[in-house]
């Protein structure tokens, strides 16, 4: 049987098309191959579940893995989520990045101890007006003082600033008596010294403070 030239012709045209699709993904496929072979195998990393605070105890709902090539995971990431659950953020982890071992407290270390690095301190702190920022939160503690009792860096008649850029690690719940509900601050030693005294002679107020005013806040 006998094919008009239209038909043989389009015959031919569907057969070499589908010789250079086939060599088109046959080339895309080899390309593919050769850049996972430079990228290494594919392993898991740890990714944040959701946002997680300074303070916060890293639960298994918390992280989660991806499987990335071995060359695009960070040196320092975290590969294994049990080596991130029970441990104590240090550093704020945006939801869906990658948590790195450098963003956590060492693992024999629990609860606030495990965010105060060395030559700070956690001071809890009950203002005046029981304002309670959320944990996270940078602000200045301002005291007001009775200007006939006490003059402090030479102040009688407005509060000045007793700590700046404190860092709130952790805010009292409803289990804690209204007057007496507070907040736990991250300061240095010696704004610790000023707090005490502060909180024994005046009433304090939080004022919230922009995230980089801790970059310029005295050591």
């Amino acid at each position: 049987m006998r094919h008009s030239p239209r038909v043989v012709f389009a015959w031919l045209a569907t057969v070499a098309v589908a010789l250079t699709t086939a060599r088109v993904v046959g080339g895309d496929l080899a390309t593919l191959h050769r850049r996972a072979a430079t990228l290494g195998p594919q392993r898991p990393m740890v990714v944040a579940v959701h946002d997680l605070a300074v303070g916060q105890t890293v639960r298994p709902s918390d992280v989660a893995t991806e499987t990335r090539y071995a060359s695009e995971i960070p040196r320092d990431a975290v590969t294994d989520p049990r080596a991130a659950i029970g441990r104590v953020v240090t550093v704020p982890v945006l939801a869906h990045a990658i948590v790195f071992a450098r963003q956590l407290a060492p693992a024999d270390r629990s609860g606030l101890d495990g965010v105060v690095p060395d030559g700070d301190r956690a001071v809890h702190v009950t203002p005046a007006d029981g304002f309670r920022p959320p944990r996270g939160t940078f602000v200045d503690v301002l005291a007001a003082f009775d200007p006939t009792a006490v003059v402090v860096d030479g102040a009688r008649s407005s509060a000045v600033i007793v700590a700046s850029a404190a860092r709130v690690l952790s805010v009292d719940g409803d289990d804690h008596a209204e007057d007496h509900a507070g907040v736990t601050l991250l300061v240095n030693e010696s704004e610790a010294r000023v707090l005490a005294f502060a909180a024994a002679n005046g009433d304090l107020t939080l004022a919230i403070a922009p995230p980089e005013a801790a970059l310029h806040s005295p050591p």
